[in-house]
């Protein structure tokens, strides 16, 4: 996995995924986030979003509730930095077996790609 060190992100997207990080640990018990696609990959345009797995403690839960949720602040931040966060809440259990996850794929890709933000 990247580290921000090894892999640094631009000042903006650096600045929207830290401000809805503050939101989404004050409302969530985070383990750890991961940026992936574009913005990760430094091949972003200027109105690409910025994709963040959010991973949550223990079994699956509530995904809708958490998305939604997730959604709210990401609409905050929108407004805030102009960069549309768009939130993925991944439970540990799915991100230590991602075979149990819906899409298998994308897991094994934000871990191979993906920057971690905390």
């Amino acid at each position: 996995m990247h580290t921000l060190t090894e892999h640094p992100i631009d000042a903006d997207t650096r600045k929207t995924a830290f401000a809805f990080l503050d939101r989404a640990t004050k409302a969530f018990p985070v383990k750890g986030a991961i940026l992936f696609g574009s913005r990760a990959k430094g091949s972003f345009r200027p109105d690409s979003d910025a994709d963040i797995a959010v991973v949550l403690p223990g079994p699956r839960g509530q995904f809708m509730v958490a998305k939604l949720m997730m959604a709210d602040m990401a609409f905050d931040v929108l407004l805030e930095t102009g960069i549309l966060v768009q939130p993925l809440p991944v439970w540990e259990d799915e991100w230590a077996r991602p075979e149990s996850y819906s899409n298998p794929a994308l897991l094994r890709n934000i871990e191979s790609d993906g920057v971690r933000l905390c």
